[in-house]
């Protein structure tokens, strides 16, 4: 990770709002280019998932003791 600047700041901070908003300019220019329309004109043409069957995991035993404390009659 060399070459990748870190920079820590708090929550709602004026650098973490510049921060916020750069990302999100990024995000948009991203979303006009080229590149997003052929991105999303695979995710149409991609094959549906569909599920076939479930199976269900046996339930675990539990491997912690239980204890049950009585009182002792005199």
């Amino acid at each position: 990770m060399e070459g990748i600047e870190v920079i820590e700041t708090e929550w709602g901070s004026p650098l973490h709002r510049e921060l916020i908003a750069h990302k999100a300019a990024l995000r948009a220019e991203w979303m006009k280019s080229p590149e997003a329309a052929e991105e999303g004109r695979r995710m149409l043409d991609a094959p549906k998932l569909e599920w076939e069957r479930m199976i269900q995991p046996r339930p675990r035993r539990k491997k912690i003791p239980i204890y049950t404390w009585q009182r002792q009659s005199r």
